[in-house]
């Protein structure tokens, strides 16, 4: 009986958060020529299986759910969870819907949901680009999006109105990837929606490992540094 709930103990936890020894590392590379700020943004999760500090995320000296972080030209951070790893991270701003006077275009964050039951993955531009993001699969499990895309390696946004059909990146306006339903009033006109969800590559259900690399290649909004 014993052997019984040794087997059944640790079933369960191949399915809940990742161990160290299974984790998904996530690194953020600066490429651009200046030293940029990153916003690190958790979701928090519902209880204590998930990562609620950002004290210590990628250099991150802030306490709670927000930090900020300053990147050097060709830096590179690494984390590596040891619990449920969810949120967003953006650059020179920090999340917001809608357009403002300085950042014309909106803003695009990179999402990210690691070392939880089913990972998943994406670059947003429903409020809009404000930088050229691009993000390398490296290693470990597929990261399918819709069976036209068993599993992408490489995905990474463009300029306002030109991410449609682009995997792992949803569009400016399109909540769902295929449709516009719920987006905010300020997000017209909203660009066109994909005809499948391809902008979210999910993981199989326990699957993970190797590393999620986020490269920050620069600014579509150049405007903000003259």
């Amino acid at each position: 009986m014993k052997h019984i709930i040794i087997i059944i103990l640790t079933s369960w936890l191949l399915i809940g958060c990742s161990t160290q020894n299974s984790n998904t590392e996530m690194q953020v590379i600066n490429e651009f020529k200046d030293s940029v700020l990153m916003y690190v943004t958790l979701g928090g999760g519902h209880d204590s299986t998930f990562i609620q500090n950002v004290n210590g995320i990628f250099n991150c000296k802030q306490i709670g759910l927000n930090g900020i972080v300053w990147i050097q030209p060709n830096e590179t951070l690494t984390y590596v969870s040891t619990k449920c790893f969810s949120g967003n991270i953006s650059f020179g701003v920090a999340p917001m819907n809608c357009s403002t006077p300085d950042w014309k275009t909106g803003m695009n964050i990179f999402e990210f949901n690691l070392n939880e039951p089913q990972e998943s993955i994406d670059i947003s531009c429903i409020a809009g680009v404000n930088c050229i993001l691009r993000c390398d699969l490296i290693g470990g499990a597929a990261w399918p999006a819709t069976p036209l895309y068993p599993n992408p390696r490489i995905l990474q946004n463009d300029s306002m109105y030109k991410n449609t059909n682009r995997v792992g990146v949803y569009p400016y306006g399109c909540t769902n990837c295929v449709n516009t339903e719920g987006k905010q009033t300020c997000q017209v006109p909203s660009e066109t929606p994909n005809a499948q969800h391809i902008c979210n590559p999910t993981r199989a259900k326990g699957d993970r490992g190797g590393i999620v690399r986020v490269t920050f290649k620069g600014y579509t909004n150049l405007e903000i540094n003259d």
